[in-house]
């Protein structure tokens, strides 16, 4: 007999799952607008927490006390449906591990118990100044650095499993977002065959690499890894395909698990550019920079522990990619935005690093065109100025200057500018010459060898 009162409750529930899914908190430069998102959300979320933990206390024999304390709830459910709260903390434990937040570090050491975070992030005391944050506006707030809305989130779910059919097994996020992952990457349609045709064999060659591996997830990982070189293009399409899809979902905790798949391999260390930590927080936001202080991007380290890249080039800046470290963060920045290159000086050879993006790394002055002339002069001799990763590149005026720089980081291609120096400001050296493109020569490598690399920045940590 379908119990009336429970479904409406669980209905409640999912629905602020969707809505909390439909409205994700989309960060802004203002980081006050941020937090309202997610204070906003959090209020919501708290509230239907409160209700079904009510519901469960009272279905077991509790009586229904109005407050706003989700931890004095939690303490009747243990005490009234002792196996309700042992899935919740089953529940928050497997939310922990899957967002990859550390329990050990700083200001997150309440996330070691389910109890100990509902005394933090779910007493009446927060839940009123969550409610009421716009009107004091505060970034200061411990409260800020301890909320979790991805932990609220997954405990909505597992309240609605309890709710849904109490004493069947119930899934944690781990269970849900496995199904999600195999679902995407069975599209059943795309794999339908007639026996003894091409798309049979690469059916049962998907079906062999998918054996390779104990989970949906750990394949998928693995494929991502590779570049989706896992077979013929076949497996390569449904296994690309499922991994835009995953990340697209509306289930946050899919799409976290879908984004960090590609996160940064250990990057080299051939040189480590210097970092300004920015902001309150230790080691949390940093700007990146050669040490002749010309800014490469943005680091950020997120809840997760992992890093957030954002270049700082031409274009939309957005977060470019992830980095287990800020090492490995700082040196992916250097990987992008600088390279080594020969540079002669007077027939005298030296390997130097210079910065900027591949396609302008000798930039021109375009300040020398006579914008009101009507002809143009194609034999113009014109200035560049190429930027030097420090100062100690010990080119002068009037020095003649060959700069090599191979294009695509690959033999091959090579940019090359030769001319005269006209100015030298400090990192910077200004050339007028002609700059072409050539191919590379035999037994002349770009890349110094390890006595010619500049000393990195001092770095901290990893």
């Amino acid at each position: 007999m379908v119990d009336i009162e429970r479904a409406i409750i669980r209905h409640s529930v999912k629905d602020v799952i969707r809505i909390l899914e439909n409205e994700p908190v989309k960060g802004d430069m203002v980081h006050e607008i941020t937090v309202v998102q997610v204070m906003n959300r959090v209020s919501i979320a708290h509230l239907s927490i409160e209700r079904s933990l009510k519901f469960l206390i009272t279905k077991a024999g509790g009586t229904l006390e109005e407050t706003h304390n989700l931890k004095r709830l939690y303490g009747e459910l243990c005490q009234h449906d002792a196996t309700s709260a042992r899935f919740l903390d089953k529940v928050f434990e497997a939310a922990v591990r899957h967002y990859r937040y550390n329990p050990n570090a700083a200001n997150m050491t309440h996330l070691k118990t389910l109890e100990r975070y509902l005394e933090v992030a779910g007493s009446a005391q927060a839940f009123q100044d969550i409610r009421y944050w716009e009107l004091n506006q505060s970034l200061n707030e411990i409260l800020l650095r301890r909320l979790y809305l991805a932990l609220h989130i997954e405990l909505l779910h597992g309240l609605s499993e309890i709710l849904l059919t109490p004493n069947r097994p119930i899934e944690t996020v781990a269970d849900r977002v496995e199904r999600a992952v195999e679902n995407a990457m069975w599209p059943t349609s795309d794999l339908a065959y007639s026996p003894g045709t091409p798309k049979e064999q690469s059916i049962h060659s998907y079906m062999e690499w998918r054996q390779r591996f104990s989970t949906w997830r750990e394949a998928l990982a693995n494929a991502v890894q590779k570049g989706f070189n896992i077979g013929d293009n076949l497996m390569a399409d449904v296994v690309s395909n499922a991994y835009r899809s995953l990340l697209e979902v509306a289930d946050p905790a899919v799409r976290y698990f879908a984004s960090t798949l590609d996160v940064l391999p250990k990057q080299p260390r051939d040189v480590i550019p210097c970092v300004e930590w920015l902001g309150p927080e230790s080691q949390r936001n940093g700007s990146v920079s050669t040490p002749a202080g010309t800014d490469l991007g943005l680091i950020e380290r997120g809840q997760d522990g992992l890093w957030y890249i954002t270049p700082l080039r031409e274009g939309l800046v957005t977060v470019s990619a992830k980095a287990s470290s800020q090492t490995d963060a700082r040196c992916y920045l250097a990987t992008l935005l600088t390279r080594p290159a020969r540079v002669t000086v007077e027939g005298e050879d030296r390997f130097l690093r210079i910065v900027g993006e591949e396609h302008k790394f000798f930039q021109r002055n375009y300040d020398e065109i006579d914008w009101l002339s009507e002809r143009t002069d194609d034999n113009k001799t014109w200035t560049h100025k190429v930027t030097f990763w420090d100062k100690d590149h010990g080119i002068e005026v009037n020095e003649r200057v060959r700069v090599e720089v191979r294009l695509g980081g690959r033999k091959g291609t090579v940019h090359i500018l030769e001319g005269t120096v006209t100015e030298v400001v400090e990192h910077e050296v200004s050339l007028s010459g002609d700059d072409l493109l050539d191919i590379e020569r035999k037994n002349h490598d770009i890349h110094p060898l390890p006595n010619d690399v500049h000393p990195p920045c001092r770095t901290t940590g990893d």
